[in-house]
């Protein structure tokens, strides 16, 4: 495939992932196999930069004790001598000492540092003369290019330090990825793979960080200087684009902010239908500066908090204490709204070098509660540090991906052993605490009587619905045009799930991204959701639809779409009552 010259505007055109615009440099954030990578590391991670470098030397040494062991079977015995030169170069204190010292005062990641040493070394080599250090040479490099190969290996590109308005061009992203990039720095995300519901989208999107996927990346020739524009809305990637182009989008840029901060003035009012219904609109959140968007647009709590992201940021799981703090914290900031702490959601896409899962499909797999039922050490921690942060505040608990009535017994048994315990060591948590779970797969959704007899509140993960219920992995860009929330099916399970929920007792909210998707609003009111949570920054988009709808007119356009047969016929739908709703420099704000 032929790549686009950089020096003339080219236009790509990929799948929009999250709406905005962004106008910037690009970013690399991938290297192929022979390349060195370069990048900061944070003051912070250094010294586990260091122990990454140490880890590297370790692995390569006894990769060679192990060559020298099979060369000593062999009888080849000169062999193992010239091996023995590896070890020693390996173990060479001045070198290790020399480069250590280099990766803590450059404060760059080991391979560029590791890089820049070697051919400084062989520089001074080869001005030698005698034969002997010529072919010491070879010896080095064979022993940089083990030790290269296996620092690459444990490499972790961060984007926790880059330059102002970067695009990050990537082949993909994890969830980590997109929850420590500085918001501020980082433009807009442009990667090969990427599906609209995966948990990098689902971050971008509460950061509001414009995200555009299925671009080819070997079609562009990127050089420092370009200027990139992305175009969320319609998933278009510019590159040095005309001045009359860069003035257009910076227009457009400028004009798209103005209209979100109109919407932002709805906080003051309330969240209630035409008609005088009422809604709960909440928020889920990641990170605990997400809360002054909640308070600053009057949400009415958190919905869903992912607490397996304290995880993915530490690459490890917390202890009992740390964890108690960060609840705490949570709980203390809500200031009397509710908020909901989702036990760890790890597997999928959000495995965790710190997960030891080895699976074909692990959104299949041990994930979620599946994961915490078989390391019950690790979830009653969990659930210990949520009850004692429940006296600081509206405290709430919820199992997810949970696919039968015995797993939520089974989760519901250890939180009140861990109840119990707490009462024994005389420590103090809110004994009426409410446990709820999600429901995001079939089995859960067609069984989810059951669950409403043993539950405070019930919350739809629609993301997860879609994917399991539709069979299409929510990543696949290939299979993508199947996998959608308009789907009959989908639509069809809400309604099911309302209904045994009302007949219980007990609320009901959806969760999943079509909660923070004005188009869907009305309908999720008609079929008797009455809480939405979403990303904290669409709570004025979404409060603004509600308060221009009637609860009638919704249960009417409900019962409309409950008889219709494809999810075409649905967005239309969905799409065309919307749009009579708000103006058209609103719609142009939405999420695609």
């Amino acid at each position: 495939m032929a790549v686009l010259d950089h020096k003339e505007e080219a236009r790509l055109k990929g799948s929009p992932i999250c709406s905005g615009i962004a106008i910037g440099s690009p970013l690399l954030f991938y290297f192929s196999e022979d390349e060195i990578p370069e990048f900061s590391i944070p003051k912070t991670e250094i010294k586990n930069e260091v122990l990454r470098y140490r880890n590297a030397i370790e692995k390569s040494r006894k990769e060679v004790v192990q060559i020298q062991k099979q060369l000593e079977l062999d009888g080849a015995i000169e062999g193992v001598m010239i091996f023995e030169t590896h070890l020693q170069i390996m173990k060479d204190e001045q070198i290790t000492f020399e480069l250590e010292a280099a990766i803590c005062k450059k404060m760059k990641n080991a391979e560029y540092v590791f890089g820049l040493f070697i051919r400084d070394y062989e520089r001074k080599l080869s001005m030698l003369t005698d034969e002997m250090f010529r072919e010491k040479i070879r010896d080095v490099q064979d022993v940089a290019s083990r030790i290269l190969r296996n620092l690459k290996k444990s490499v972790k590109l961060s984007l926790a330090e880059v330059k102002e308005n970067a695009i990050v061009f990537a082949k993909d992203l994890v969830p980590s990825d997109a929850a420590e990039a500085k918001k501020t720095h980082i433009g807009a995300f442009v990667t090969e793979v990427g599906g609209k519901t995966s948990h990098a989208a689902i971050i971008a999107r509460s950061r509001g960080i414009p995200y555009v996927s299925n671009i080819n990346l070997n079609q562009i020739d990127l050089k420092k200087g370009d200027v990139v524009i992305i175009d969320g809305r319609n998933g278009e990637v510019i590159i040095n684009p005309t001045p009359a182009t860069l003035s257009a989008y910076q227009a457009l840029k400028n004009q798209l902010k103005s209209n979100l901060e109109k919407l932002s003035t709805s906080g003051n009012l309330l969240t209630e239908t035409l008609d005088s219904y009422k809604v709960r609109l909440t928020a889920n959140v990641e990170v605990l500066e997400e809360l002054q968007l909640v308070h600053k647009y009057r949400g009415d709590g958190v919905g869903l908090f992912r607490s397996e992201y304290i995880c993915l940021d530490q690459n490890r799981f917390p202890s009992e204490e740390e964890q108690f703090e960060i609840y705490k914290e949570f709980a203390k900031a809500a200031n009397g709204l509710p908020i909901v702490i989702r036990t760890f959601d790890v597997g999928g896409d959000k495995p965790g070098d710190f997960v030891k899962i080895n699976e074909a499909n692990p959104f299949l797999g041990c994930r979620a509660i599946r994961y915490m039922l078989q390391n019950p050490t690790i979830f009653r921690s969990q659930l210990r540090a949520i009850l004692r942060s429940s006296v600081y505040g509206q405290v709430k608990v919820m199992f997810p991906m949970v696919s039968g009535a015995f797993e939520l017994l089974e989760a519901k048994a250890l939180l009140h052993e861990e109840m119990k315990k707490l009462d024994l060591e005389g420590i103090a948590y809110d004994k009426h605490i409410k446990v709820g779970c999600m429901i995001e797969i079939p089995s859960a959704a067609i069984t989810c009587d059951e669950f409403a007899k043993h539950c405070d509140f019930l919350s739809i993960g629609t993301n997860d619905l879609v994917q399991y219920s539709l069979a299409v992995d929510r990543g696949n860009q290939i299979m993508s045009y199947l996998y959608n929330p308009a789907d009959p099916s989908v639509i069809r399970l809400i309604k099911m799930i309302v209904i045994e929920a009302n007949r219980n007792g007990i609320p009901v909210s959806v969760c999943g991204e079509i909660a923070a998707d004005p188009r869907f609003t009305a309908l999720l009111l008609g079929l008797g959701v009455h809480e939405l949570s979403c990303t904290a920054r669409f709570i004025p988009i979404v409060k603004n639809t509600i308060r221009k709808i009637s609860i009638i007119s919704a249960c009417q356009l409900a019962e409309t779409i409950l008889n219709m047969h494809s999810y075409k016929e649905i967005q239309k739908k969905l799409s065309e009552e919307y749009e009579k709703l708000v103006p058209q420099e609103v719609c142009h704000i939405v999420a695609n």
